[in-house]
């Protein structure tokens, strides 16, 4: 028998799919400098020239999973930047499924429909789709990684912390951002109830498996640059950028105040766009970095507080449009893609986020007794938050990977009010069923 949240869910596959296939048909393809960072290593890869830009001199730019997968896909169809959006289609569709079974686990099967439908039809992912970026894979990984610390929690089987730990650490050589949220779920099994006498085995195990996945890149590094850079390099670099007064670290930004950035670094003008990553100039920026968080101390923590704000809400340039006023901003949006795409995406910047981690906290709050069993669904949104904020944040675009978790408390919200807003929604089969995150 074919249920409610089957057929919403089959819906949004089928509605996301085609809008995502047409935009990938009808898309001019720019040339951005992070996508042709991410192309070259990925095609020099392909042509077994190893990790690097120019086919000679190691790199560090970035962490090697997602040019690895990108290199698996140029050896399969051969260099067609063009046909990696794709690719990133496959990324979001296996990121539904993994919302979808992780919250039902939770919530049942009727708010993880919802929530998977809500990830999968959210427009921003449609655009990064078309981009040739780590936003779709780390989504993924990041709803993977939720599912598996989901299962851990209910079931408290020493395997599937085994399973938590390789995709976490697969994650992290995605985007090694995501530190902070694998050392707090590190703690999870002490946390959860159904741990019993091998709790600290399973945190052995969780660890032990998670060093595995990244420790074999981590030792390149150190013999390839004679530094510990565990994933990638860019510490020093966003560190300069964190404590830069005039930009606060928060993107984005006019470009005069972006070059100012690192005219004041003393390193202009670029070689090339992603010079300062490169591992002696990111030593270099890491000290001077340091001197200044030194000299200030109290304003370098003004700044990380404020980073907290832009990464979710965002920064006065992101919510306007522009460094004019909010009617200038959005009249010049409008004359660029037509009012009705300029109304949404200001109606997203000011209310769509906003609302969601406000339904989120409510829903977290109502369920605050089963805690333990959500400690996953915290704690990612709170260790990527930690991961970013003491060095530079980009709303709107930074979020994406744990928005999901955000989109499933929020839902759980409406759900609970849906009595009120949609009499209909329940006899539909997507009521909360609210003993099963107790359970």
């Amino acid at each position: 028998m074919v249920t409610g949240p089957a057929i919403l869910l089959l819906v949004a596959i089928l509605i996301g799919t085609g809008v995502r296939l047409w935009m990938i048909a009808h898309y001019q393809r720019e040339s951005f400098a992070v996508d042709e960072l991410f192309d070259r290593l990925g095609w020099n890869l392909a042509r077994g020239l190893g990790f690097t830009l120019d086919g000679e001199t190691p790199s560090a730019h970035m962490g090697p999973l997602y040019p690895a997968i990108l290199a698996g896909w140029y050896s399969l169809l051969g260099h067609r930047p063009e046909w990696v959006p794709y690719l990133h289609l496959l990324f979001d569709t296996a990121t539904a499924a993994c919302v979808f079974f992780g919250a039902r686990s939770l919530f049942g099967p009727g708010v993880a429909a919802v929530a998977a439908t809500a990830v999968y039809l959210y427009p921003a992912y449609w655009t990064y789709d078309l981009r040739i970026r780590t936003e779709s894979l780390l989504t993924l990984l990041a709803t993977a990684w939720l599912w598996a610390a989901i299962a851990c929690a209910r079931s408290g089987k020493g395997w599937m912390y085994t399973l938590s730990g390789l995709v976490g650490g697969l994650a992290m050589l995605c985007k090694p951002i995501l530190f902070p949220a694998a050392v707090l779920l590190a703690a999870q099994p002490v946390i959860s109830r159904g741990a019993g006498r091998g709790l600290f085995t399973h945190v052995a195990w969780y660890v032990g498996c998670l060093a595995l996945v990244i420790l074999p890149w981590t030792v390149r590094n150190l013999q390839t640059f004679g530094s510990f850079i565990p994933v990638s390099a860019g510490v020093g670099a966003g560190l300069w950028m964190g404590t830069d007064p005039v930009s606060g670290g928060s993107w984005p930004m006019p470009f005069p105040v972006e070059a100012q950035i690192w005219e004041t670094a003393g390193i202009t003008p670029l070689r090339y766009p992603y010079v300062m990553y490169e591992v002696p100039q990111d030593r270099e920026l890491k000290q001077k970095a340091l001197a200044r968080i030194g000299a200030d101390p109290v304003g370098y923590l003004r700044l990380t507080a404020a980073r907290a704000v832009d990464l979710w809400i965002g920064n006065r340039f992101y919510l306007f449009n522009g460094d004019s006023t909010l009617r200038d901003g959005f009249l010049s949006d409008a004359a660029d893609r037509g009012p009705l795409i300029a109304a949404y995406s200001l109606a997203k910047r000011l209310l769509l986020v906003p609302g969601a981690l406000l339904l989120a906290v409510w829903a977290g709050w109502r369920h605050r007794a089963a805690w333990r069993v959500l400690y996953p669904v915290y704690v990612l949104p709170a260790g990527l938050t930690l991961g970013y904020i003491p060095f530079c944040v980009e709303a709107g675009r930074y979020v994406l990977p744990i928005l999901p978790c955000v989109f499933l408390l929020s839902v759980v919200a409406i759900m609970h009010l849906s009595p009120r807003l949609w009499p209909g929604l329940t006899r539909f089969g997507l009521e909360v069923e609210r003993t099963k995150v107790h359970a």
